[in-house]
């Protein structure tokens, strides 16, 4: 009896692995579509490199306050990103003002390889970091896109007596001019330290204001005695068209005559004062540690972004000069500002390397 269970255990112990085996051959068969199925079959579940580079909301920081250039900025570009659903999460504008720049700065490079961080970019970018000392540089950044260059006009108030850059050139010969611009040691003063040095004007009594928009406006209002600055076009354009008009453009520090809203408005060049070669950058950058695929996500985004006839309208009304770049190109660019702001940092007694 016994030696009888034992066969027919060993029997069915055979059958069943029998019947394994044969079920496992015929698995990937039984699960291969057949040529008619094969068009209907469910698409692969993703890879790991199909994951979406945004999970939540990205926060678009601005180093200077509510409606000032990088600010205006910002926000267009959010906006054609949110018009045209450019990303699949929102980008919401983050003001974070205060130390010329240096807040928003240390909190974005806070956020090493998180690209739900983007910040705008002007020259203080470059400026501050040298001047303040802070323990990093602006090529520790990522590079993003550039989307053009702003270039700076000479304005007074409506009511002036100065037309022409000589008018206030042969004034500031005669007395220190008092003027104001964005932050201290950026680029409204560089432009201002420039003009003094050849023009050969006394020195600019120069007053430092949180962001462009309250610069306009204070020479609108002739607030702390504001005579004259160097506001970037989209700056000014507002108080000029007001009516009746607030504040006027003497000229452009432009190579060539603007078109758009300023057409009619001299060079400077063509009144004695011959700069014509500095613009504020309007770019963005990322944090550190962003990988390959991150950066050329965000590069896209900017492309589309630029091509979007909302900004081309606005470049051309604005007389931005438009120069896309990303990647490398990009960089490139950045590194030219960073040396050429070391310079002029260390030319003005501003920075000691």
């Amino acid at each position: 009896m016994k030696a009888m269970s034992r066969s027919v255990a060993r029997s069915l112990a055979l059958l069943v692995t029998v019947t394994l085996l044969a079920t496992g051959c015929a698995s990937p068969a039984a699960s291969s579509p057949t040529p008619s199925a094969a068009g209907s079959s469910a698409p692969p579940a993703p890879t790991a490199s199909a994951a979406p580079i945004l999970t939540r909301p990205v926060e678009f920081v601005i180093s200077t306050g509510p409606g000032g250039g990088s600010d205006l900025y910002a926000r267009l570009w959010t906006g054609i990103m949110t018009s045209q659903k450019l990303v699949n999460v929102p980008v919401v504008p983050v003001n974070k003002p205060g130390g010329a720049g240096a807040i928003a700065f240390q909190y974005t490079i806070s956020k090493i390889g998180d690209p739900h961080y983007l910040m705008v970019t002007l020259n203080s970018f470059f400026t501050t970091i040298l001047v303040q000392n802070l323990p990093f540089k602006s090529s520790d950044f990522t590079p993003i896109a550039v989307l053009a260059k702003d270039p700076f006009f000479l304005w007074v108030n409506a009511d002036s007596t100065w037309k022409t850059a000589q008018d206030f050139i042969a004034a500031a010969k005669e007395k220190s001019i008092t003027v104001a611009g964005t932050g201290s040691k950026q680029e409204d003063e560089v432009m201002f330290r420039r003009i003094e040095k050849l023009a050969g004007t006394k020195p600019f009594n120069y007053i430092p204001y949180d962001e462009g928009s309250t610069v306009a406006a204070s020479l609108a209002g002739h607030a702390g005695g504001t005579e004259v600055t160097v506001n970037n076009p989209s700056e000014g354009l507002g108080l000029w068209q007001a009516s009746p008009p607030k504040v006027r453009p003497i000229c452009a520090f432009l190579p060539d005559p603007p078109a758009g809203a300023f057409q009619g408005v001299p060079t400077c060049k063509s009144q004695g004062l011959d700069i014509t070669d500095y613009f504020n950058l309007r770019s963005v950058v990322g944090p550190p540690g962003l990988n390959d695929a991150q950066i050329a996500y965000w590069g896209d985004v900017f492309k589309k972004v630029n091509d979007a006839k909302e900004w081309k309208d606005f470049v051309t009304q604005n007389v931005l000069v438009a120069d896309f770049r990303t990647g490398a190109d990009a960089k490139k660019l950045f590194d030219e500002y960073t040396k050429l702001h070391t310079d002029i940092a260390i030319q003005n007694g501003w920075y000691n390397p």
